[in-house]
């Protein structure tokens, strides 16, 4: 069974973990095969800190189960499917797609803009924002901030669009899955021990609720937190399945229309470089997510096309399967924001 004729998109000889319910009963651990049959490991695996905890001898045993283990004789199509991991920590690599980097500085309105020359055409500037990314890998470091598991939703949910800002964006991107028992300190040579897995996810923003003129810093990184918006799964596929990320191609398509189509080795750092950057900040654990940067394609470079409510969101990587997600409106009950949109025009202090 190739890739595009498996209903899971799942390739042959793999398989996926998934969290998943079933008319409105508990959340349980499942293996799911390249065909879409079920098999419950909750006896086993009660927890994903207890999935993740010590990958390499589970993922052994867990390939013993794809291969032996009966199925729960329900499809996995049939099933409600929930975020793969319970409660992460969820970091988020920051301007780490050469081509993203470069469109995102020289076409971005704001800040980016100071940086042009006067009277320099797009193709200069982007020429040298594109040497300024080259620097970065020659001299930079990763970097990361942090979102709230309270963001995280499954793959087919709705993405819920809050009262607060207009310019709701979407970043399709690879997530690594973290092993358990990660050291402090790692080089990126260890580093690849400490990855259980690959799956989905769409880090959301709300772009024009980034600038404050009242902080020095000038930046609310906030605005990726609102709920549904760190859509994540459907499954996680274990990394032994992966030698090469070349081979995986990330893409979000817009009402049918495609909008990020980009192979996932155009990272300025790899998965294994942000996993050494961030033992060396964090404490590491088993489950928690890193979604590693989005490719270009972002609604900046689609004329400002932001989501809005009645908009379908679907995103595909090679070998991990898809998402659809409806957009709609939040419901909040009536309530309405008490501080609203950030100042611009006021003095920083």
């Amino acid at each position: 069974m190739s890739e595009s004729d498996s209903p899971t998109g799942l390739s042959e000889g793999t398989f996926g973990l998934a969290r998943l319910s079933c008319f409105g009963e508990s959340a349980f651990n499942a293996l799911v095969r390249p065909g879409g049959e079920v098999v419950d490991i909750s006896s086993r695996y009660s927890s994903s800190t207890a999935l993740y905890a010590k990958w390499d001898a589970t993922f052994d045993e867990l390939d013993s189960v794809s291969r032996q283990a009966r199925s729960t004789g329900v499809d996995f199509a049939d099933y409600d499917v929930l975020p793969p991991v319970e409660r992460p920590q969820i970091f988020c690599a920051g301007s780490n797609y050469r081509q993203h980097a470069a469109e995102m500085y020289t076409f971005n309105a704001g800040a980016y803009q100071e940086e042009r020359l006067p009277g320099e055409k797009d193709e200069a500037f982007f020429a040298r924002n594109s040497q300024f990314v080259t620097e970065k890998r020659a001299k930079g470091m990763p970097f990361i901030w942090l979102a709230t598991f309270g963001s995280m939703v499954g793959p087919h949910d709705d993405i819920a669009l809050p009262p607060v800002g207009t310019a709701h964006d979407w970043e399709a991107e690879l997530t690594v899955v973290v092993a358990g028992g990660s050291p402090r300190m790692m080089n990126p040579d260890e580093a690849g021990l400490y990855i259980a897995g690959y799956t989905i996810g769409n880090d959301m923003h709300t772009g024009d609720l980034y600038s404050r003129t009242d902080i020095k810093w000038n930046a609310d990184w906030i605005a990726k937190q609102q709920p549904t918006f760190k859509q994540v799964g459907p499954m996680v596929v274990p990394k032994q399945f992966f030698p090469v990320l070349g081979s995986m191609q990330i893409e979000l398509d817009l009402n049918g229309d495609r909008m990020q189509d980009w192979p996932a080795d155009d990272m300025i750092f790899s998965p294994e470089e942000y996993l050494a950057y961030a033992s060396e900040r964090v404490a590491l654990l088993g489950g928690d997510l890193l979604m590693m940067g989005s490719p270009p394609g972002n609604g900046g470079v689609h004329g400002g096309r932001w989501l809005t409510p009645g908009d379908v969101v679907d995103i595909r990587i090679d070998g991990l399967g898809s998402q659809r997600h409806n957009v709609v409106a939040e419901d909040t009950d009536g309530r309405t924001p008490f501080f609203g949109m950030p100042p611009y025009d006021v003095c920083s202090r």
